[in-house]
Formats: C-alpha cells, sequence, structure tokens
C-alpha cells in the first residue's frame, strides 16, 4: 500500500465523513491514473445507429472485434474483424468510440482540474458498498476538447463516480457533455465506463469490463455503443493503429 494513503486510512477510522473518503479517493485514483497497468484485452463493440431523435430509434449498424495492446492510457488495436471479417481500413468509419483507460480519474480527482465534487450518498451494487459522487467541469475544463470540420469546443461536462467504501477506487464513471455552440454539429455526448477485478497471471488488476457511448454529429445521425472487454491477460508486442 503506499505510504501516503495511511494517514488517511487511519483518520478514516476516526472520521468516515464523505469529505474524508473523497480525499482518500483523489490519491488512490490518482496513483491508479500514474501506474495503469500494460495488458492485453478482446474488445468487442456492438454500435447502433438512429436517424429519429424524440425519440431514438436504434438499429443496429454493425459489430467490432478487436484484439487491444493496452500502454497505461493509450491502446493500439489490431485484429480488427467487423461482422465477422477482417478490417484492414486505417480507423474505424462513421463513429469513433476510442476510449482512454484511465478515462475521468485525473480529469475527476486532480487538484490542477477545476472539477467540483459533491457527495451524493451511499450506495450497495451487488455486494459492494460503495459512495457516490456527483461531479461538474466547467467549460474549458481538463475534459476533452471536441473538434468536428475544424471546429473546437470544450464543453462543460457533468457526470458521477461510484467509489469503493472503504478501498477508495473507482469502479463507475459517466460524464455527460450537453453544451455545444448553436451550429457546432454536435448531439449530446454521453459516456459510461464500468471496472471489476480481473486476474492477469497470478495477479488481481482493477480493469475497465465494460463501456457506453451516446453521441452524434448532426440531427439524425445519432450512435449508441455498446463496448465489453474480455480476456484481460499479460502484454504482448506488435501494434497497427495507435490511439491517445
Amino acid at each position: 500500500m503506499p505510504l501516503l494513503a495511511l494517514p488517511f486510512l487511519l483518520l478514516s477510522l476516526l472520521d468516515d465523513s464523505p469529505e474524508t473518503a473523497l480525499e482518500h479517493a483523489r490519491i488512490v485514483n490518482l496513483e491508479r491514473a500514474a501506474a495503469l497497468p500494460n495488458f492485453v484485452v478482446d474488445e468487442t463493440a456492438t454500435r447502433f445507429k438512429s436517424r429519429h431523435v424524440n425519440p431514438p430509434k436504434w438499429e443496429l449498424f454493425d459489430t467490432v472485434e478487436s484484439e487491444l495492446a493496452v500502454r497505461g492510457s493509450g491502446f493500439t488495436r489490431e485484429n480488427v474483424r467487423r461482422n465477422g471479417k477482417p478490417w484492414q481500413k486505417p480507423d474505424l468509419s462513421d463513429f469513433n468510440w476510442g476510449i482512454g483507460f484511465g478515462a475521468g480519474l485525473h480529469q475527476v480527482f486532480s487538484p490542477k482540474c477545476p472539477t467540483i465534487l459533491e457527495f451524493q450518498g451511499r450506495e450497495e451494487v451487488g455486494e459492494k458498498q460503495l459512495l457516490a459522487y456527483r461531479f461538474l467541469s466547467p467549460p474549458d475544463g481538463c475534459f476533452a476538447t471536441f473538434t468536428i470540420n475544424g471546429k473546437q469546443h470544450n464543453p462543460a461536462e457533468t457526470g458521477r463516480v461510484l467509489i469503493e467504501d472503504p478501498g477508495g477506487a473507482v469502479v463507475y464513471f459517466e460524464t455527460v457533455a450537453r453544451e455545444f455552440p448553436k451550429g457546432f454539429g454536435a448531439d449530446p455526448y454521453t459516456f459510461a465506463m464500468k471496472w471489476d477485478y480481473v486476474k492477469i497471471g497470478d495477479a488481481s488488476h482493477l480493469l475497465p469490463v465494460s463501456a457506453e457511448i451516446f453521441g452524434g454529429f448532426v440531427r439524425g445521425d445519432l450512435w449508441h455503443v455498446v463496448v465489453e472487454f474480455k480476456n484481460h491477460r499479460h502484454f504482448e508486442a506488435s501494434t497497427k493503429v495507435t490511439y491517445q
């Protein structure tokens, strides 16, 4: 256990307030973000598309299977199959769901970011006790800048994280970006990721197991992507397409 975390664990014996738990979570998750392991994982992404807005009418677009070699927050994608057939193009057409495996950890918890966190309460998910915090990142904060047809905008983002109690690690992250300038060409964007403990060799790691994205660029061009990560294993070499 990192020495920096010990004072907060000792303090938590005397003070189990949401404020104390949050400060402990900052340390735990920033350390996670700075030391993400290298590993290989199989990804299955199912893409749905809707030409209708209110409400969307989702139709299956395709299923993309890939092998990801993950190095920290970045990864390379190889052995791509679209609807069961090899896919040799250099990028993924239509709607790209490239995911950073440390999603949100730095943006939510870094003291250098203007993100505001507010305690929502305690939740029980399965057999786990979790703490729920809502967050708000103002425009031009630490979250990603959207670029469409040469135009850029860094919108406000709101979301929530679920944190292990008492461990402090994030096991669920969700964020929504809604406020885009008129004519920018982006629909509200929602991203969610779930982590769980997986075995790689003899060690257990808390790593992403699923993700879900809603987004779009123009009315009548809405996307919903459901992603699963399975068969986490030791890192192996060889790369083709790189995402950050």
